[in-house]
């Protein structure tokens, strides 16, 4: 598993140097409102995932319950073929729409809604074809070949976002990215989907077969609903300020977005390598392995999260200045960074419960959380938008994940690992959270008056490794029977 971990790293840490390196040329070569083009994008691909119906997540399930390689196979062939209606359907929905998007939604007084429409009818194609892709790496999941899946994707991830520059600097204009886009995605859909095919594949002719989508049916129902509302929940706030301000202040906002996710980025290949395992431990009803996975994982995002959320905290400013060379965009975002970051904790406080509940097959609490979520949230950000401008609808942000990490937490702990609840409170989140605030202040007043500029990277990094190795310090001497023995996790492949 630790090998899965280190390869989860490598994928996610070429994600973040894309993002980090890249954006900054969007900015200069294309334009701060071009950029948030790009980034609606994003966001259309972050709330298509509803499309998905939660195939990929069961996809991933069901690889790593079963080793049976002809139900796996026929599986995989029946959920392709839904797949590929549900694409069908995103590019002649987005297609359908994108005269009234580009009219009627984003504001831009530099772009004509033509072309505006154009963009968005092939970020209908683009989408299509990532999100297709997701299912064969959520099968390589699956499948525990992480190594390979990361690979691939890095691989996609460097000519979407750093190779796409060849071309942005003969002919620097969005049409040129978003054919670029389309291209690639389609390219590498082919090549995920032949190496899953490949570790599956059997002498057995495989067909439609309507009995898998029953034996799924249920989670992939509760996934789907989970999926839409997650893609609500997250992406509601960019779709509102979209809608309500400028396709600048839009631009602004997706960049504080960006240096806000920090705090999840970094924790999100622990909870992808650690998933299967913990499917494993709940369909074999080792609970003490369970609870110990758990546990110890809890500890190990909260600490990795709040450590990288509070040197970013620090230096929020700096950070930016050293990212995009820019005052006024550092200026602008700064506190609104600030406060998406705090929201950010809290969201990966709840990455644990969502796991343990997504292992024991349940969605309906998560369901229930998000229904209550967009009904409350929907309304609390247009008037915070308002009348706040972007830094109202990170007010909605933070409240948002601060309810949702007290009741996912409660209620499925409670369900599943009774008499835990108090342990992952305290033990798991409070304790790094507290530790994370002392050290920050102490380490404000520390270096207040020290050299700013790029030595604030030297800084986080000394301040960053001091926080988690204080954190380790304290879990172990709280938890001896958890106790972390950071040299076995490396020769060992265990946390």
């Amino acid at each position: 598993m630790f090998k899965n971990i280190i390869a989860n790293y490598v994928g996610k840490i070429w994600g973040i140097i894309s993002v980090f390196v890249f954006v900054p040329f969007y900015i200069k070569i294309l334009g701060i409102e071009s950029y948030a083009v790009i980034n609606f994008y994003t966001v259309i691909l972050t709330i298509m995932y509803f499309a998905d119906g939660g195939l990929s997540a069961t996809l991933n399930r069901e690889i790593a319950r079963s080793t049976d390689k002809a139900y796996i196979g026929n599986m995989l062939f029946t959920i392709e073929k839904v797949y590929l209606a549900i694409c069908v359907f995103i590019i002649v929905f987005i297609f359908s729409f994108s005269g009234i998007i580009a009219n009627n939604w984003l504001n831009s007084q530099t772009i004509s809604s033509e072309n505006l429409s154009l963009y968005i009818s092939l970020m209908g194609v683009s989408v299509a074809f990532q999100l297709f892709t997701t299912l064969q790496s959520s099968g390589l999941m699956g499948l525990e070949k992480q190594v390979l899946s990361n690979g691939i994707q890095v691989l996609s991830s460097f000519f979407r976002s750093a190779v796409v520059f060849i071309p942005l600097c003969f002919y620097p204009t969005l049409l040129t990215f978003f054919i670029w886009q389309v291209s690639v995605n389609i390219i590498f859909f082919f090549i995920t989907r032949y190496n899953l095919w490949k570790y599956i594949k059997t002498n057995i002719s495989y067909k439609f077969d309507k009995q898998v989508l029953k034996t799924v049916g249920r989670f992939a129902g509760g996934m789907m609903l989970m999926a839409i509302i997650s893609s609500l929940n997250t992406q509601i706030d960019k779709l509102v300020i979209s809608k309500v301000l400028s396709l600048k202040d839009f631009g602004y906002y997706s960049l504080a977005g960006i240096l806000s996710q920090v705090p999840v980025l970094i924790i999100t290949p622990i909870a992808v390598a650690i998933l299967p395992r913990m499917v494993k431990y709940s369909a074999n009803a080792e609970k003490d392995k369970l609870t110990k996975l758990f546990h110890v994982n809890t500890f190990v995002l909260s600490a990795l999260a709040t450590s990288g959320a509070m040197v970013l905290f620090l230096f929020t400013k700096d950070f930016v200045l050293i990212w995009t060379k820019d005052i006024v965009i550092a200026n602008t975002i700064e506190n609104v960074t600030k406060v998406l970051l705090i929201g950010g904790v809290f969201l990966s406080f709840q990455y644990m419960p969502y796991h343990l509940a997504i292992a024991n097959g349940h969605t309906k609490t998560n369901v229930k959380l998000g229904v209550v979520a967009v009904i409350c949230i929907i309304p609390a950000l247009i008037f915070f938008v308002k009348q706040y401008g972007l830094i109202g609808a990170t007010y909605t942000w933070l409240i948002m994940n601060l309810f949702a990490y007290f009741y996912l937490g409660y209620f499925i702990i409670c369900k599943f690992l009774k008499n835990e609840f108090k342990r992952w409170l305290i033990n798991g989140t409070l304790i790094p959270l507290i530790m994370a605030i002392v050290i920050g202040v102490v380490s404000h007043f520390i270096t207040i008056n020290l050299p700013k500029g790029y030595y604030v990277l030297l800084y986080s990094i000394i301040i960053g490794l001091i926080s988690l190795a204080l954190n380790l310090v304290v879990f172990n001497k709280m938890n001896l029977q958890y106790k972390i023995n950071i040299r076995q996790a490396f020769t060992d492949g265990e946390i």
